[in-house]
């Protein structure tokens, strides 16, 4: 497994999988679409929504991109990357800001997108990575570092015929 091959995999989604936490510490799942500089991904997401209200109060965040059911030939072993992420919020006069939205409009709808960062209650969130891993089969698992390069393989011990209980 290659740093390049988990760059490829994370090409191929629009959209990433957040759970976030409630101020009361429940976890919290949600989707939103995303761009990404370098190795930090960046979402623009309304704070009326419940996921815009934990960043705001939470910065631990994790991220999933998942292989699409359709094309998974093992649902044990979907290929899949998880990363651990700190959330901050990259304000409006922020320099990074308007280069941030013009990514958003050059991958997205521009109609919607400049609809969006109008409205008062839409944020624009920065995650950046602390660690991650990658899934791409049975036996074929890996650690991150917080620059998304793949680190060493994860290695398990599996016994047969074991139960709990």
């Amino acid at each position: 497994m290659t740093t390049m091959e988990v760059e490829s995999f994370l090409e191929t989604f629009q959209t990433l999988i957040m759970a976030s936490l409630t101020p009361e510490g429940t976890p919290h799942a949600s989707t939103a679409p995303y761009v990404r500089f370098g190795n930090d991904f960046y979402i623009l997401i309304s704070t009326v929504a419940q996921h815009g209200r934990n960043l705001l109060e939470n910065p631990n965040v994790s991220l999933l991109f998942v292989e699409d059911e359709s094309q998974c030939v093992q649902p044990f072993a979907r290929k899949r990357v998880t990363i651990e992420a700190t959330a901050s919020e990259i304000h409006r006069v922020d320099e990074a800001y308007a280069a941030v939205v013009e990514r958003f409009i050059a991958h997205f709808d521009q109609e919607l997108v400049t609809s969006l960062t109008q409205m008062g209650d839409f944020h624009l969130f920065k995650l950046s990575p602390k660690s991650g891993s990658v899934v791409m089969g049975f036996g074929k698992a890996y650690r991150l570092d917080e620059n998304l390069e793949v680190l060493k393989q994860i290695m398990g011990q599996h016994q047969k015929g074991h139960t709990h209980g």
